[in-house]
């Protein structure tokens, strides 16, 4: 990669990680169905949800998230990523899965091509459940409501397993 395109994919990051926070999702729809297939790992539905480490929405619906794909990846019915991106303390920019003890270091370009295809202005969070259903920012945050994000969460993720 030349040192033209390394500074326009840190101005695109940059922007993401800086700008990218979106408001909480005041549409009735709560999540948008997308036709064709349910993109899998493993024959199992993939979870994910993209967010950053300033964005105060994502702070907000992120462990609630986490809880509830952890929960269904333990009993071996997802593969569930929360990749995060950020600035380390020299300010380089990087990606971590958050449900993983190991450190990625970088978000995968398999990864990052998903969440291009479902949040067009780079906006998070974003939340792909099974490439069937998405939906960029929180639906329940204005009431502080993490247990109806949290059913939110589970009916969209039963729907796509009653899919498979």
């Amino acid at each position: 990669m030349n040192q033209k395109n390394i500074f326009v994919l840190l101005i695109l990051i940059s922007s993401l990680v800086l700008l990218g926070c979106t408001q909480p999702n005041t549409s009735p729809n709560v999540f948008t169905k997308v036709d064709g297939a349910i993109c899998k790992e493993n024959n199992k539905p993939i979870i994910r949800m993209f967010s950053t480490t300033t964005c105060p929405h994502c702070k907000w619906v992120g462990p609630t998230f986490d809880s509830v794909v952890e929960k269904y990846a333990s009993e071996g019915k997802i593969v569930a990523y929360h990749w995060e991106w950020g600035f380390d303390d020299k300010g380089a920019i990087f990606g971590d899965d958050k449900l993983t003890a190991a450190f990625e270091g970088t978000v995968p370009s398999s990864e990052e091509a998903i969440f291009n295809q479902f949040s067009k202005k780079s906006e998070i969070p974003a939340f792909v459940i099974g490439c069937k259903y998405y939906r960029i920012g929180n639906q329940f945050e204005k009431q502080n409501d993490l247990n109806a994000e949290r059913a939110e969460f589970v009916r969209i993720i039963e729907e796509v397993l009653k899919e498979n």
